[in-house]
């Protein structure tokens, strides 16, 4: 079974983060049910639109398709909790791997863009994980990485066969060999994998960067990330 890692970023001017979600093929269909239900659900106990997407900033703020539970923060926060319920049981692994932007500005004369440090060091560690579900490589179980359309996708395409060409950069460097070129990039409204996502590399930036005010968003945010927790296989933010 070939495993589809969908990536994702969530970013400040302080910090820069992706997530990789992973799991066979055969689990994202499941997992797209899974959310299908969701929204059903939620559009019949609220006025959200029944093609709504799951956004970690717009459904944890009340914008967008999610405006209606404006100010409403229990009920998002569950919404958020079913989506990564539905994430963790169906046995999607997370990868979580961030930079401190402003220490490396501060460190290289010349720094590399912080997506491109990133997704280097996300990269290296979703061809880790192949390797450890394989441990024999074949063509059928190599990973279908599936990234968020950026303004810099064709940069990536570039940087990423120069990876397999000549390896990434840094003391871990490797040739991405079971990763599959090339990367793809799709609309995260027309796929679940990336609003998974998202909502991983939200949350985990969220976490990392602000502290909640309140003693109840502290409780939410604490039960959002105890589910995040449980299906993270690595997660670090590196500071230069």
């Amino acid at each position: 079974m070939a495993l589809h890692a969908y990536v994702d970023e969530s970013y400040d001017s302080n910090f820069y983060f992706i997530a990789a979600a992973i799991a066979p093929e055969e689990v994202w269909d499941d997992v797209d049910s899974d959310l299908e239900a969701i929204r059903r659900r939620t559009a019949d106990e609220h006025p959200t639109p029944r093609d709504a997407e799951f956004h970690g900033y717009e459904l944890m703020g009340g914008r967008g398709d999610w405006k209606a539970l404006r100010g409403k923060h229990r009920e998002a926060a569950g919404i958020y909790r079913a989506c990564l319920l539905a994430a963790k049981d169906r046995g999607v692994t997370f990868i979580l791997r961030g930079v401190d932007v402003h220490r490396l500005n501060a460190r290289y004369r010349y720094p590399d863009q912080p997506h491109t440090v990133v997704l280097s060091h996300l990269l290296e560690r979703v061809n880790e994980f192949a390797r450890y579900v394989y441990p024999h490589e074949t063509e059928n179980n190599k990973v279908l990485v599936v990234a968020d359309e950026i303004a810099t996708q064709k940069d990536d395409l570039a940087q990423f066969e120069a990876y397999q060409e000549r390896g990434t950069n840094g003391y871990r460097s490797s040739k991405l060999e079971r990763i599959a070129a090339p990367i793809y990039f799709e609309s995260s409204r027309e796929m679940s994998g990336l609003q998974v996502a998202d909502l991983a590399a939200y949350l985990h930036r969220r976490r990392s960067t602000v502290e909640e005010r309140t003693a109840a968003g502290r409780a939410a945010q604490a039960r959002l990330c105890a589910v995040l927790d449980a299906c993270t296989r690595h997660h670090h933010t590196w500071v230069p």
